[in-house]
């Protein structure tokens, strides 16, 4: 094998491989003998059929899949040889499978950034936390009694308030009635006070009674599913078929046994534990965005032009409006050395799929580029973090999240497992939480981290009104 390198760049490197015709003949010939001794054909024993029929008959096959066995190969060899740490499979370019001399192809390699694990004396974090706000267990008991009070029909002509049902049918059959069902535009429920489907839709409801014929007006905002159609204003056609009323259940021990609870008691100790574990967790979300703000700070590297591609073309995807057509998805990125095993990929793909941005403004590709930077920088940098310090996920844990992701497909649980037996990718998908969670206590055990008790409306309010940057990891596949 005669290896020459042609490019050398900060993450990128670049060999054209050479395969004498010799090795790649002999390979053929040894194939063709293998097949000899199994192969059945009429008139010739089995191990008997000579190498000159076998040759005729299926040596094109033969030849292909030993060049394609080489390349692979050869292609691992010229990364291992090198100690390169690829980013993604290589790339190889091979012109055309030639029917005598040399094999030649091009082979291009993304690399791995080197990163240095970080000086953890200088991340200092505050964790926020929070004790139970027994004003919010009321207001919770207070909603699961309207939830399964006494509803009635109220009477022809009486005016829709705050907190009634109204029943309507949306007129005229409009092609796109987002965000309504197209398949159910008849008897829709809908809450006055719940700010439902759109804010300001259910408002414009009250005053209506069964009947009435109304136009609702409503300027889309942003952050919707409908990104294109932030701003525009739509307007829908309804007639109202009901105004219902209802009654909350009254806040006793019979009400607490219709949610299967013995007792009120019991009913308030349940949702103290679920709100003291819903703290927990905002408390853990809030330090582990501040965590990965200060890594952000503390890093300014290159990324893999092509782990940058996929992130972002995964964010825009993401963000289509319903019902265009995606561009195929790409294969989950991985950031560790083990790529290395990987085959390797041929040329492009996906060259005439349509572009994933192609709804988007220049101001929402330009926000996706940037947060597909920084979601793929902080996956390089946690996969690099744990795979220094030996971070690794253990069977026993990927089996109980394996199981647990099972059962959350009642009747198929045993498919299921099956099928993440037999999937090594959706193994990893599992296995990737889980060493994100580790990566992360690793960093907080190794920080300065102090404590300050807060408001809990202010741990609920900031989850409401912040973005939470949780899913930049979503990179980390170490």
């Amino acid at each position: 094998m005669n290896v020459t390198e042609t490019q050398i760049d900060d993450l990128t490197r670049q060999f054209r491989v050479t395969m004498p015709a010799a090795d790649i003949e002999r390979k053929v010939e040894a194939r063709l003998g293998e097949l000899a001794q199994t192969m059945r054909l009429p008139g010739f024993r089995p191990g008997k059929v000579p190498l000159g029929l076998m040759r005729k008959r299926y040596g094109a096959a033969v030849k292909s899949e030993v060049v394609e066995q080489t390349i692979n190969e050869s292609s691992q060899a010229v990364i291992s040889e090198r100690g390169l740490r690829a980013a993604l499979p290589p790339k190889v370019e091979l012109a055309d499978l030639p029917d005598t001399g040399d094999l030649e192809y091009t082979l291009a390699v993304e690399l791995l950034p080197e990163i240095t694990p970080p000086d953890y004396a200088q991340i200092s974090l505050e964790r926020l936390t929070a004790t139970v706000d027994e004003a919010e267990i009321e207001r919770r008991i207070g909603r699961f009694a309207d939830a399964v009070g006494e509803e009635t029909v109220a009477s022809g002509d009486r005016q829709a308030a705050d907190g009634d049902i109204v029943v309507f049918d949306l007129l005229g059959r409009p092609s796109d009635p987002w965000p309504f069902n197209p398949e159910n535009l008849s008897g829709i429920r809908l809450r006055i006070g719940s700010n439902a489907p759109l804010p300001g839709f259910d408002s414009q409801l009250v005053g209506l009674a069964a009947g009435a014929r109304a136009t609702v007006s409503i300027t889309v905002p942003e952050g919707t599913d409908r990104a294109d159609l932030a701003g525009q204003t739509r307007s829908y056609e309804i007639e109202v078929k009901e105004v219902r009323t209802r009654t909350p259940a009254p806040i006793d021990d019979e009400l607490a046994k219709k949610g299967g609870w013995e007792s009120l008691e019991d009913l308030k100790k349940w949702l103290r534990e679920q709100h003291e574990n819903e703290l927990k967790s905002l408390s853990r979300l809030r330090l582990k965005r501040s965590l990965l703000d200060r890594l952000s700070e503390l890093y300014d590297f290159a990324v893999p032009n092509g782990l940058l591609q996929r992130e972002y073309e995964s964010l825009a995807r993401q963000h289509q409006p319903a019902g265009e057509a995606a561009a195929p998805a790409a294969p989950e990125e991985h950031v560790h050395d083990e790529h290395c095993g990987h085959d390797h990929e041929h040329g492009a793909t996906h060259e005439h799929a349509p572009a994933a941005d192609a709804a988007l403004s220049e101001a929402q590709r330009a926000e996706y580029k940037s947060l597909a930077l920084r979601r793929v920088r902080l996956g390089l940098v946690l996969a690099e973090i744990g795979r220094s310090n030996n971070l690794r996920v253990q069977q026993d844990e990927l089996a109980k999240a394996m199981i647990a992701h099972a059962r959350r497909f009642t009747g198929q649980e045993q498919a299921v497992l099956e099928f993440l037996r037999k999937n090594p990718e959706a193994q990893e998908a599992l296995a990737a939480p889980i060493l994100e969670e580790k990566v992360v206590d690793f960093i907080l055990e190794m920080a300065k981290v102090g404590d300050r008790t807060v408001d809990p409306s202010e741990l609920l309010r900031d989850a409401d009104d912040e973005t939470t940057s949780a899913t930049d990891v979503e990179a980390a596949r170490t």
